[in-house]
């Protein structure tokens, strides 16, 4: 999607090139939004004539706006159907850049003529994808569909890919949102483990190990906004930053249903019957040639993903490729 080929102001995005990687028709758009703001993000509808499916695919972070977007953390409230959740589940939270993003998405296809004609007059299904902001947007757009007029009679589904955290446990755990929301992690991704609870526990770790070290002052770490902290104090009182943090920041988790895909490098033994035959890391310590690694997919729990891992390869195992040759390996 970014080949020199088609430039516009949308980080080199264009119409043209969607079409050309989706090998769809351009007559399939039933519309795109280019620009990019904050709380505002690159996305297209399409049909898919062959299975008569309406997906709305959205980008990820390209952009210091689309970065703002990702930060605007502060919980919001939204109305949930009673219909679908019950008495017992009437509301819940996400962050607030996230909820704008989802809800101007929706104003622009209630507004947008061959939208609507499409939704009201097939018995098209809806399909909502994306990477990483794209992916956040992709586990709360059919939860906010499924209290929209529009939607509510039509067969939702939600694939994300690195999503990060976005909905509270009773709602991301829910039968419903499990049959809805689909999220697949690869690895060590930082971003799925990313949230403003979780910075805060790392946070708390690293004061306690600070602690523990000898000839190490943590005075000046952490004392903004602990009671009757100061740049005086050399002790700090854990259980003081623990309750601050968990009043202002209640964990989020990954929606739906979550596949985590993990690669590891094969041994000798499982790829050949002689070490003469490959390179591999058991043998001479040098990288494996392609075919000796083997990805594996498995359903996680959300609880899987509630710290925050520090490994050598979180930021690149992020990215849309990595996720890719992942899916290449188990031949999806």
């Amino acid at each position: 999607l970014c080949d020199h080929r088609y430039r516009s102001c949308a980080c080199r995005l264009s119409l043209p090139a969607f079409i050309d990687y989706a090998e769809i028709e351009p007559t399939d758009i039933l519309m795109a939004n280019m620009s990019i703001d904050i709380d505002r993000v690159v996305y297209y509808v399409c049909m898919e004539r062959a299975t008569n499916t309406m997906i709305i695919a959205i980008r990820g972070s390209m952009s210091a706006q689309d970065l703002i977007t990702d930060g605007r953390q502060a919980y919001v409230k939204f109305p949930l159907n009673k219909n679908t959740f019950g008495s017992e589940l009437v509301e819940s939270r996400c962050g607030t850049g996230f909820k704008n993003v989802c809800m101007r998405i929706l104003k622009d296809m209630a507004e947008t003529k061959l939208v609507v004609e499409t939704l009201k007059g097939t018995n098209c299904s809806v399909l909502v994808t994306g990477h990483s902001l794209g992916g956040a947007i992709s586990t709360l757009l059919p939860v906010f569909m499924d209290n929209h007029p529009l939607f509510m009679e039509k067969k939702i589904r939600g694939f994300a890919f690195a999503p990060p955290p976005t909905l509270p446990k009773n709602l991301a755990c829910h039968p419903r949102v499990r049959s809805m929301v689909t999220s697949f992690v690869y690895q060590d991704d930082v971003v799925p483990r990313l949230s403003v609870h979780n910075l805060s526990l790392l946070r708390l770790q690293v004061v306690h190990e600070l602690r523990k070290a000898k000839g190490v002052s943590v005075r000046r770490l952490m004392n903004h906004g602990v009671p009757g902290g100061s740049d005086q104090d050399d002790e700090i009182d854990e259980k003081s930053l623990l309750r601050l943090d968990a009043r202002n920041s209640d964990p989020l988790y990954i929606p739906g249903t979550i596949f985590h895909m993990k690669t590891k490098v094969l041994t000798c033994s499982e790829v050949c019957t002689g070490c003469y035959q490959f390179i591999c890391c058991c043998c001479r310590g040098m990288v494996a040639p392609v075919g000796t690694y083997k990805t594996i997919c498995y359903k996680a729990k959300a609880d899987t993903f509630q710290e925050l891992i520090v490994a050598p390869q979180m930021t690149h195992e992020h990215l849309p490729s990595s996720y890719e040759r992942a899916f290449q390996d188990l031949k999806v």
